[in-house]
């Protein structure tokens, strides 16, 4: 440590103040209960490996003991045999296994516990909910089991995230940032970028990412020689559980490990190359051993074959993940505009420059060919986003735009913060939902008008909404807040009250096609949210609990909000104030 006494102490408190903040403002935006398919199948694997011992989804016949894992099982196991593969794969033992990543699985299982020992504490929670919800209907299947859900919603994004700007904050002041220079990288990136969704997201993303950047600051430190014996040994085991939670982060790894030679080779010192690898070997084992387990073969994970999803135009893919309306990364992290620009600028010394470029362009060169490029029910591209967010960590502290292009750099920072507040005014899954709704109609219309042959009237709705301007969140979630409201989605009982004049016509501006005299008011185009939690800001977590419970929404979220601020303003503050060091060894981390 550079700094000791007082100074190192100051900082380290700083720091805790800081990330105990920023996790009480996510936990803010948090949300209910779940709104992915993905974190569903997640949780129910990591609930049976904590009762069971085996991720394996049951059927009822094969002893399920939740609908949602008896119906899981059932939907993975039948597309299957159907000649299909859905959400996972049937194993050697004839259980349904699910195919998203086995870290996330395991992540869950201590939230699982948590999770179960509340709900101890709210014995009637199910019992509520299937009564709001109607029914054993589709929001009570995939709602439950409800406490569960809400406190992995509550805490696992949160937490992760809050870590993750911390992380960026360390980073940024490894690579020479002054304090207010790795202030400004970390808060930028978090607050104003499509980052910001992953802090309440349930997906494997926002771990993944956290993961990743637990690896890039070690490595940072060993470019730098700033590190201990220890750190190769630590990146390893932090990039071995990142690929664990994102497959895919193994191109990362793999360019970390070029990285190490790099570094090695310079010093003729080759021990960090080998405390990297056996820092990352326990967690190839477990991978290597779990789809072993499962299903007989150590390189099967269960998804489906690169060649059955990664067939896309290439030019069109990359011009959407770059530039398409509803997800496109140059909108939805605006900051990039001046970003890319200075670490393209050869003649600005940026150290790791080539790395920066390597983790971005690599994830945006595997999904250009993907046909779900858009990344399903989640805010912006999240495949792309580890990507930018180490282009902007790398660069930012570096080339500090802010110094040299402070108007522009405000602008584009408060659009960036305008977009991230736009993700929380309106949940993921229901605004794909009525987007989804409003592309039928309008390509039916179309087609009635003469406008468009019929034989292209069917479209990826996901695709086709996901990049055309119509149907961009930025503006349908903000009209879809407006109309979360008593009287629209809803009537004053709570029951849905469906039709084109409460969906999608105030939000897209498209009236559902009517499918003749039988139709019962109007047709599934016309359908409000299907599930509960997506109306009238139950998205949000306050909003969930607080009618489902009869409380008062503000009385929950105030409370947190407050406290919140004011750790976030003291600790920001006390970050921000007089430092000795360039370096960020005044902290002592994990990372050595």
């Amino acid at each position: 440590m550079t700094n000791v006494g007082g100074e190192g102490k100051t900082s380290a408190v700083a720091l805790w103040l800081a990330w105990v903040g920023t996790f009480l403002l996510f936990v803010c935006v948090a949300h209910g209960n779940f709104e992915t398919t993905d974190a569903g199948f997640t949780m129910h694997a990591a609930r049976s490996l904590w009762h069971r011992g085996d991720s394996a989804l049951l059927t009822a016949e094969q002893g399920g003991d939740l609908i949602g894992e008896q119906m899981g099982a059932a939907h993975i196991i039948t597309s299957e045999r159907k000649g299909g593969r859905i959400s996972g794969k049937i194993g050697i033992n004839g259980h349904a296994y699910v195919w998203y990543p086995i870290g996330h699985v395991f992540l869950m299982v201590p939230f699982i516990a948590l999770g179960e020992a509340v709900a101890d504490w709210l014995p009637d929670a199910d019992t509520r909910f299937q009564q709001k919800v109607s029914g054993v209907t589709q929001s009570f299947i995939e709602g439950s089991p409800v406490v569960t859900q809400g406190v992995i919603s509550l805490l696992l994004p949160s937490l992760c995230f809050a870590t993750s700007i911390m992380l960026l904050f360390l980073i940024a002041r490894e690579l020479g940032g002054s304090r207010r220079d790795a202030i400004w990288t970390a808060l930028a990136i978090g607050l104003a970028t499509q980052a910001f969704a992953l802090g309440r997201e349930q997906l494997s993303d926002g771990p993944g990412l956290m993961l990743l950047l637990a690896t890039l600051l070690p490595i940072v430190r060993i470019h730098l020689g700033t590190h201990s014996r220890k750190t190769a040994m630590w990146a390893g085991l932090m990039g071995g559980a990142a690929v664990l939670l994102r497959y895919q982060t193994a191109f990362a790894v793999v360019a970390f490990a070029l990285l190490l030679v790099i570094a090695c080779c310079r010093r003729k010192d080759y021990r960090d190359l080998k405390m990297f690898a056996i820092g990352g070997a326990p967690m190839l084992l477990i991978f290597l051993l779990t789809n072993y387990l499962r299903f007989g073969n150590p390189l099967i994970t269960g998804y489906p074959e690169v060649g059955d999803w990664f067939d896309a135009d290439p030019v069109a893919g990359m011009t959407k993940l770059l530039f398409a309306a509803g997800r496109g990364i140059m909108w939805f992290s605006p900051i990039l505009w001046l970003a890319v620009p200075y670490v393209l600028q050869w003649r600005t010394k940026v150290q790791l420059r080539w790395l920066a470029w390597v983790l971005f362009a690599t994830p945006l060169l595997i999904f250009m060919t993907a046909q779900g490029w858009q990344g399903g029910q989640a805010w912006a591209i999240r495949y792309v986003t580890p990507g930018v967010v180490a282009l902007l960590v790398i660069g930012l502290p570096q080339t500090r735009p802010w110094q040299h292009w402070p108007r522009s750099w405000r602008a584009l920072v408060a659009i960036g913060c305008f977009v991230s507040i736009t993700s929380v005014m309106a949940p993921v899954r229901g605004q794909i939902q009525l987007m989804s709704q409003a592309v039928q109609a309008e390509r039916a219309h179309a087609v009635s008008e003469g406008r468009l042959p019929a034989a292209e009237q069917i479209v990826d709705t996901a695709d086709y909404g996901g990049w055309h301007p119509n149907y961009t969140p930025l503006v349908a979630n903000w009209l879809y807040a407006l109309h979360s409201r008593t009287g629209y989605f809803e009537d004053e009982n709570g029951k849905p009250r469906n039709g084109g004049e409460n969906s999608i016509i105030p939000i897209y501006g498209v009236a559902p096609v009517e499918r003749g005299p039988d139709a019962k008011g109007s047709d599934t185009q016309g359908n409000v949210p299907t599930h509960w939690a997506d109306r009238c800001g139950r998205h949000l977590w306050w909003c969930f609990w607080g009618d489902l419970y009869g409380i008062n929404r503000w009385l929950l979220v105030l409370p947190v909000a407050v406290l919140g601020a004011l750790l976030s303003f003291l600790g920001w503050r006390k970050l921000d104030g007089p430092s000795h060091s360039s370096t960020t060894h005044e902290i002592e981390t994990a990372g050595g």
